[in-house]
């Protein structure tokens, strides 16, 4: 019972750390992972510049792709962000 409670415990907290996104490599997906800047339990994150026919500029983001980047930004870069301008935009593009 006590093992199952440190393997419980060991988990929570990977979940709560631990998070990747998907980067096409070659044609086959790769799974980058990273250690979050702030706990969540949100695992699987889409980072929208992995790919460079992807790069747009903030008014061609539609509100979903906003909000991934927000979460993206917080939790893989650690900056805060609500995308106002096209510089909050650049800064996590540019990491």
């Amino acid at each position: 019972m006590k093992s199952l409670l440190i393997i419980l415990a060991i988990t929570i907290t990977l979940n709560l750390y631990i998070g990747f996104y998907e980067k096409m490599e070659d044609a086959y997906p790769e799974n980058i992972f990273f250690i979050k800047k702030s706990p969540t339990f949100q695992i699987k994150f889409e980072n929208i510049f992995t790919y460079e026919s992807d790069d747009k500029s903030l008014s061609e983001l539609s509100e979903t792709e906003r909000r991934r980047v927000i979460q993206y930004c917080k939790y893989r870069l650690g900056i805060t962000t609500s995308l106002k301008s096209q510089k909050e935009l650049d800064e996590c593009k540019r990491r």
